[in-house]
């Protein structure tokens, strides 16, 4: 095959149409700006967990409560709460 003469201008668009589909191409995979939802299960599940955070691990004013009536001798557990604490504690085993 004999090729006489090539056009430089047919070339030069060639690139030009070649570098333009490149760049859309890598547009397409990498988006110029990426984000992320969270769902709204989620959501609640993080603002729970704040408040959790937020909460004392101790409630002061039962354990003073409790100790008041231990020494006045007028705490009075109650053997069913207990016995069904004992239970359930068992069955989770």
């Amino acid at each position: 095959m004999k090729i006489n003469s090539v056009d430089r201008n047919l070339i030069d668009a060639y690139k030009a149409q070649n570098k333009k589909n490149n760049t859309a191409a890598k547009k397409q995979i990498n988006p110029e700006h990426d984000r992320a939802e969270i769902s709204t299960r989620a959501q609640e599940i993080i603002n729970y967990r704040a408040k959790l955070r937020d909460m004392p691990g101790v409630r002061q004013d039962r354990v003073d409560e409790l100790k008041a009536q231990l020494k006045d001798g007028t705490y009075r557990p109650s053997a069913e709460k207990i016995a069904e604490g004992l239970i359930r504690e068992r069955t989770q085993i």
